[in-house]
């Protein structure tokens, strides 16, 4: 097991604290932490409608699998754009203009999908389950499901975070949160919740659910209710992501790589997706990295990352922006120096020294 020692030079680490307080509970089954249900006419009729050219009938162990969940060249800026302009509702949404603090939504989606290495139709397919947002022609009310769409930094209705209100930091806590989840199965077999690849839960609907894939553990980890045919659970994000993809005319991933990137949650070797790819397993929830005299692989699907000197030598680690961080947790971004070089340093995802 390669043991990475202490890097040196290290100049600066930036630490930033990101509350996305998440509640779930039997009587609220889709948006985690953020009050009573939704009315049924925040949805469109479209929603509740089984897309009939799907690709395969809904199974509820396989929700979305992992390779489209995940795939992020799919669907780029230009085409989220579109959808919003016209929607399967024939008409626009309002997200296609609105803004919140200084960020479009289109980049909001654009940028956590890229930070997190998630489709982009995974938050489209949420903003309409939620809210119904994207079927919203005009700004809805009340205030609150656009600036806390997703419940992030709720603890109940009437108190939510002022730093986690706007559409954008809403998306991107929820692609945190998707993120986390997916590395804690890849990293440990299962989220903290107990959702995991091959383990057969029960939901709050009563219903056994053994999740074939990753992504599919981690929708349950968030929606832990099936609802077939019904709004409020799996089933209708199931049917919203067939809607939304069959009028993009998305039909998956071509090629890419598969299995984890540099800095990604690993369980093995095995676990990352490129050559001479080695799991620091004495990281936490194991590390994807590789030695390095220089560069790094680079990929232009996944995060950037860095050759960062250590006592025996050079190890990749992902890049990070120390002004808006995306690390995993247990992580922080800091500054450490090149590989090879005196004066080059760069920010990068580090283990937190803090953690056990």
């Amino acid at each position: 097991m390669l043991r990475l020692r202490a890097a040196r030079a290290v100049t600066r680490t930036v630490t930033r604290t990101v509350v996305c307080a998440v509640t779930i509970a039997a009587s609220c089954a889709l948006i985690a932490a953020c009050g009573d249900d939704p009315a049924p006419t925040v949805l469109q009729g479209l929603d509740t409608q089984e897309v009939q050219d799907a690709p395969a009938p809904f199974d509820r162990n396989n929700v979305i699998d992992l390779a489209s969940f995940t795939d992020i060249d799919g669907v780029d800026i230009t085409l989220i754009q579109q959808f919003l302009h016209r929607t399967p509702y024939q008409r626009p949404s309002f997200l296609e203009t609105y803004q919140s603090n200084g960020v479009r939504a289109v980049e909001a989606i654009a940028r956590a999908a890229r930070t997190y290495r998630i489709n982009p139709l995974v938050f489209l397919m949420y903003s309409q389950a939620a809210q119904g947002l994207i079927g919203a022609q005009t700004y809805p009310f009340p205030p609150e499901r656009v600036e806390y769409v997703f419940g992030c930094g709720c603890l109940e209705a009437s108190n939510c975070l002022p730093a986690l209100a706007g559409y954008d930091r809403q998306v991107d806590c929820l692609g945190r949160a998707i993120r986390v989840a997916l590395d804690q199965v890849a990293a440990n077999g299962e989220t903290t919740s107990g959702w995991g690849t091959d383990q057969t839960s029960l939901t709050l609907d009563g219903l056994k659910v053994t999740p074939a894939n990753a992504s599919t553990a981690a929708l349950y980890d968030r929606t832990p209710v099936v609802a077939p045919g019904k709004e409020g659970g799996t089933w209708l994000l199931w049917n919203l992501w067939n809607l939304y993809a069959s009028t993009m005319s998305y039909s998956g991933p071509i090629g890419g790589a598969s299995g984890g990137g540099i800095g990604d949650a690993c369980v093995s070797d095995g676990s990352c997706g490129f050559e001479g790819a080695t799991c620091a397993k004495n990281y936490p929830g194991g590390l994807c990295t590789v030695d390095c005299t220089g560069d790094c692989p680079s990929d232009p699907s996944r995060t950037q990352a860095y050759c960062v000197a250590f006592d025996d030598g050079g190890f990749c680690f992902p890049i990070c922006n120390p002004g808006a961080p995306a690390c995993r947790e247990g992580y922080t971004c800091q500054r450490l120096a090149r590989y090879g070089s005196d004066t080059e340093s760069e920010f990068v995802c580090f283990r937190d020294p803090t953690s056990p």
